[in-house]
C-alpha cells in the first residue's frame, strides 16, 4: 500500500484440491478413504434432514395411486341374559368352549322362591280336612314341638350371649327359625278353622296353594339358561355364587356365521362402495385376503380413534360392509380386530373414461 502496509490476499483455491492425497509434499495413503467417509457422512445428514419431506411426498403419491381405508372386524355376537332374578349356582362353560343349541350354560336358583315352595309343601292340606282326628292332632303336636324346641334354643343362646359364649347373629338366626315354625303353626290353625267354618273357602285356598306351588316350580325350572344356538363362548361375565337380576348379561356367545368387515371409506371414494366391489384385506401377519362389498354405504360414522392414521384429514367415513371370499382362519376370529383394506385403483376413472 502507499503507506507501506502489507496487504493480505485471500485465495479461494488450495493445493489440496489439486492434490488431495498429498500433505506437505508427502503422500497420504488413507486420504481417498477419508475423503469418501466425509462424503458419505454428508449424504447421510442430508438424507436424515430430508427424510420427513420424502416420507410426506411418498405418502401423498401413495394416496393418489392407491385407494386404501381402515377397517374393523366384527363377529356375530349374541348376548345371553338372565330371565329372572337369582343366584348363579353353577357355570357349565368357560371362555372358548364350543356349545350346541339348547346346551345348558348356567344353572340359576332363587332361594326365596325355594323357601316359599318348601313352606307351601309343608302345609298339611289333607290333614286339616280331618279336623280333630288323630292325624290332625299329630300334626298340631309336631308343629307345637318345633315351636317349643326353637323357643328353648333362643333362650339358651340368650344365656350364652350374656356369658360371652355366643354371638347376637346366632340368636337372630334362632329367632328367625322360631318365627318360621310359629308361622306354620298359625297357618295350620287358620286352615283348620277355615275348614270347619267354610268348606268352600278352604277349597279355594287349597286351589290357590296348589297354583302357587305350580307357578314357583315353573319359574324355578325356567331359571336355567341354555344356548340359543350353536357357537363359541366369547366372554363370561358372572361368577359362581353371584346374585343377578332380570336381564343381567351373563355371557356373550359367538355365532358360527361369517364375520362382517366394516370399512370406513373416504367420502370422495364413494364409487368403491358398490355391492360386489372386490378388495384386498391386509391381515396383521402380512397376508392379503380377498373380500367383496356386501352392503353399499348408507350412513356415515366417526372413524374409531384406533383406526385413524397420523395425518387423517377427515374424522368421518362412509360405513361400508364387506365379507371375506374364503372362510376366515380361526386364529383371526377376534372381535373388533383392526385391519386395513386396499381397493384396486380405477384407472379408467383417473383417465376420464366412463365404464
Amino acid at each position: 500500500s502507499p503507506n507501506g502496509e502489507r496487504l493480505m490476499k485471500i485465495r479461494f483455491d488450495s493445493q489440496k484440491e489439486h492434490n488431495p492425497t498429498e500433505e506437505h509434499g508427502l503422500n497420504v495413503l488413507y486420504a481417498p478413504g477419508k475423503r469418501m467417509a466425509f462424503r458419505l457422512r454428508w449424504y447421510l445428514i442430508l438424507f436424515l434432514v430430508a427424510s420427513p419431506l420424502l416420507w410426506l411426498f411418498g405418502k401423498l403419491l401413495y394416496g393418489i395411486l392407491v385407494v386404501d381405508a381402515p377397517a374393523q372386524l366384527f363377529l356375530p355376537i349374541q348376548e345371553v341374559r338372565a330371565r329372572d332374578a337369582g343366584r348363579v349356582e353353577q357355570l357349565f362353560v368357560t371362555v372358548g368352549d364350543h356349545v350346541q343349541a339348547d346346551q345348558l350354560l348356567v344353572n340359576l336358583d332363587n332361594p326365596e322362591w325355594r323357601a316359599r315352595l318348601l313352606q307351601l309343601a309343608a302345609m298339611p292340606v289333607e290333614a286339616t280336612r280331618l279336623g280333630d282326628s288323630d292325624l290332625g292332632m299329630k300334626v298340631r303336636q309336631l308343629l307345637s314341638a318345633k315351636v317349643g324346641r326353637a323357643e328353648q334354643r333362643v333362650q339358651q343362646l340368650d344365656s350364652l350371649v350374656r356369658q360371652g359364649a355366643a354371638t347376637r347373629g346366632e340368636v337372630l338366626a334362632a329367632q328367625t327359625e322360631r318365627d318360621g315354625f310359629r308361622s306354620e303353626l298359625l297357618a295350620f290353625e287358620r286352615r283348620e278353622q277355615l275348614a270347619h267354618q267354610s268348606p268352600q273357602g278352604f277349597d279355594r285356598e287349597v286351589i290357590q296353594q296348589n297354583t302357587e306351588q305350580q307357578w314357583l316350580k315353573t319359574r324355578l325350572a325356567a331359571l336355567s339358561v341354555t344356548a340359543p344356538q350353536s357357537g363359541r363362548i366369547a366372554e363370561v361375565l358372572v361368577t359362581q355364587g353371584e346374585n343377578v337380576g332380570p336381564g343381567t348379561l351373563l355371557m356373550r356367545l359367538e355365532r358360527l356365521a361369517d364375520p362382517l368387515l366394516w370399512i370406513y371409506l373416504e367420502p370422495l371414494n364413494i364409487n368403491y362402495a358398490q355391492i360386489g366391489q372386490p378388495l384386498k384385506v391386509h391381515m396383521p401377519d402380512g397376508e392379503w385376503l380377498d373380500a367383496h362389498v356386501v352392503r353399499a354405504a348408507d350412513s356415515a360414522a366417526r372413524t374409531p380413534t384406533v383406526l385413524r392414521g397420523p395425518f387423517a384429514a377427515n374424522e368421518m367415513g362412509l360405513q361400508v360392509a364387506a365379507r371375506f371370499d374364503q372362510p376366515l382362519p380361526a386364529r383371526w376370529r377376534i372381535d373388533q380386530l383392526p385391519l386395513s383394506v386396499h381397493f384396486p385403483y380405477d384407472w379408467l376413472r383417473m383417465l376420464g373414461i366412463n365404464k
